[in-house]
């Protein structure tokens, strides 16, 4: 396999960045099944979810992970509404969860600063055309509601995203 020298490089400083930055081990400890023995090592645990929770890396995971999964969402909320005996329009239903998630997808990854280092990593360490589509579909979804200032953050991304698919 041939990777051309300057994505050679990317990839290797997303191995670096994942592996020096954020401890996984640190992490997966967390789900090794033994309980901490004492208080001061629980609330360190804590700690440390909390600070991967404030990290651009959780913030464009969690974009990827919201979009990748509404239409599930979308189609459990209608099965769900479709079961009830109260006369419902299912149309607004799906307008509701398309709301819900792509809402809560703008809360995420409007913390991206396309210009930081680490958000850029973040995004680097996420790209693919998977990615790409997403971005594509959100900001589709703003235009129609005509909320431009979320469609002019999102496309920055985009453009990074697409010229590291480049």
């Amino acid at each position: 396999m041939n990777i051309p020298r300057p994505a050679f490089i990317c990839v290797i400083r997303r191995f670096i960045y994942i592996f020096i930055c954020v401890d996984i081990n640190k992490i997966f400890n967390l789900f090794n099944g033994e309980e901490p023995d004492s208080l001061q090592e629980k609330t360190q645990e804590v700690d440390i979810l909390l600070k991967y929770k404030e990290h651009p890396l959780f913030w464009v995971g969690m974009f990827k992970k919201l979009i990748h999964n509404h239409k599930l969402f979308n189609h459990r909320n209608l099965q769900f509404f479709s079961e009830m005996d109260e006369e419902l329009d299912l149309y607004d239903v799906e307008q509701a969860g398309e709301f819900i998630v792509y809402n809560r997808a703008w809360y995420w990854i409007s913390k991206i600063d396309p210009l930081d280092r680490k958000c850029q990593e973040a995004i680097l360490h996420y790209t693919d055309e998977f990615l790409e589509t997403y971005l594509k579909f959100i900001i589709l979804y703003f235009q129609e509601f005509e909320e431009y200032e979320k469609c002019a953050h999102l496309k920055k991304i985009l453009d990074l995203v697409q010229l590291l698919l480049n």
